[in-house]
């Protein structure tokens, strides 16, 4: 019988740096900033940040969602992208 011994990952574990490029977005000011804009989306009451919509079992709130994103996708334009988030999840 082969017993499993390697650590579980656990929720948290899913926004650890898993490649250079990630590694890298992950030490750069544009973490900072992208991490400031989206944490000040969750807390003003303008827009919706709620998760329930997501799939079940995802335990990643909106910031965490949205920085894994961004280090999966180095392309991306961070104002660009936070611009339309912006516009996505404005209230009416």
């Amino acid at each position: 019988m082969i017993i499993n011994t390697s650590p579980r990952t656990t929720p948290e574990d899913t926004t650890l740096p898993r490649s250079a490029a990630q590694a890298k977005f992950y030490a750069s000011d544009g973490f900072i900033v992208a991490r400031d804009a989206l944490q000040a989306m969750v807390d003003s009451p303008l827009y919706n940040t709620d998760s329930a919509y997501y799939r079940s079992g995802s335990s990643l709130g909106f910031c965490e969602r949205h920085l894994e994103h961004l280090s999966r996708h180095p392309e991306l334009s961070l104002p660009g992208y936070l611009s339309n988030l912006r516009l996505m999840t404005r209230g009416r």
